[in-house]
């Protein structure tokens, strides 16, 4: 008999095999969500919080009531929370031209960034690091300038990556060669720091053309212990690598259970937690549910024993110049190999799921 993981991607291979719609497919996802649960022992922290970081993703604003979702997050991560660090990966502003008639810029593109920084800067007032995503990318570096960017913080490395062509077709996306010896490059200059990579498609599931040349290079990085990624709408994790895991954030403005995350990074650990919208008291409240990346001995040794008392400040910070994503239908005719990549995680998983791994 099958497992109750195993039935779930049985569930997800067919609908793959029956070349469904990727609006399916997410749905048949759900099921692979966190779930609620007791606090586990290892989430009651033993080491002192160094510095929080609030994850928000596909913040997806195309209108008012989307706009007051995205507010109403921000405001709880600037107030109660106080979180030290926002980190944003993409999908940010669609609003239509009817709402920005206010904003001024030579395309509806421009003005769709600017409404958004002025949004952020009034809402997120101790800044935030922000991305593109596949939607609405363009003009960004306009706006925010560089895209991917690197920096320490509290000896934990972060680096943003973003691709630099696309296609309209989903996951038609690709990196210049130049924006992966770059991304190696910070790689290799800190290999005894904690690492993690934020990016908008997901690494594993392989949400885009170029997941599989991210992937090897993760693969010798052994400092790299997570990726943090949004673009699915889903809150999920997997096990990508023996050293590091992929998580997805679920999104704020447009999914079934809007939400975010919040980081608590410590000396042994980093622990994530949700927060996700309450319909029935109006806002956005810590729910039970638990996640974790353990730090290595051999990675601790970076990393302060106590929060700083004047707090931590950017070090090291890198970046690539600012340009401009490009557009190149071509990469549409790649499609039918980003769902080749998709079939065989698929079957990865449910492989392990049948095995009870």
């Amino acid at each position: 008999m099958f497992c109750r993981l195993g039935m779930i991607l049985c569930l997800l291979g067919t609908a793959v095999l029956a070349q469904s719609s990727m609006s399916r497919l997410i749905n048949a996802a759900k099921h692979l969500e966190i779930q609620t649960m007791p606090k586990p022992a290892w989430a009651e922290l033993k080491e002192p919080v160094l510095f929080r970081v609030a994850w928000l993703s596909d913040l997806h604003i195309t209108d008012k009531s989307s706009e007051d979702l995205v507010r109403q997050a921000c405001e709880l991560v600037s107030g109660e929370l106080k979180a030290e660090l926002c980190f944003i990966s993409g999908d940010n502003c669609g609003l239509p031209a009817s709402a920005l008639e206010e904003i001024e810029g030579d395309s509806l593109e421009l003005r769709r960034q600017r409404w958004l920084k002025g949004f952020l800067d009034r809402y997120l007032p101790g800044g935030y690091e922000i991305i593109p995503g596949d939607n609405w990318p363009w003009e960004f570096e306009r706006v925010f300038g560089a895209e991917k960017k690197s920096f320490t913080y509290a000896g934990f490395h972060f680096v943003f990556m973003t691709p630099d062509e696309q296609a309209a077709q989903e996951g038609c996306l690709t990196y210049k060669a130049d924006s992966l010896a770059w991304l190696e490059t910070q790689l290799q200059a800190h290999q005894r720091r904690p690492s993690f990579v934020i990016t908008h498609e997901p690494v594993y599931p392989p949400c885009f053309l170029d997941a599989p040349k991210l992937q090897k290079q993760l693969q010798d990085q052994r400092q790299v212990l997570a990726v943090f990624s949004g673009h699915l709408h889903l809150d999920l994790e997997f096990k990508a690598a023996a050293h590091w895991q992929q998580f997805c954030a679920p999104a704020i403005g447009r999914s079934h259970r809007p939400g975010f995350k919040l980081l608590s990074f410590c000396r042994d650990k980093l622990l994530v937690e949700s927060y996700e919208w309450q319909a029935e008291t109006n806002g956005f409240a810590a729910v039970d549910k638990w996640q974790k990346v353990d730090i290595p001995a051999e990675l601790q040794e970076v990393l302060p024993l106590a929060p700083a008392p004047e707090g931590f400040s950017k070090q090291d910070v890198q970046s690539m110049p600012a340009r401009a994503r490009q557009k190149n239908a071509a990469l549409g005719e790649r499609a039918a190999e980003l769902s080749s990549m998709n079939m065989a995680f698929v079957l990865q998983l449910m492989l392990g799921g049948f095995l009870g791994q």
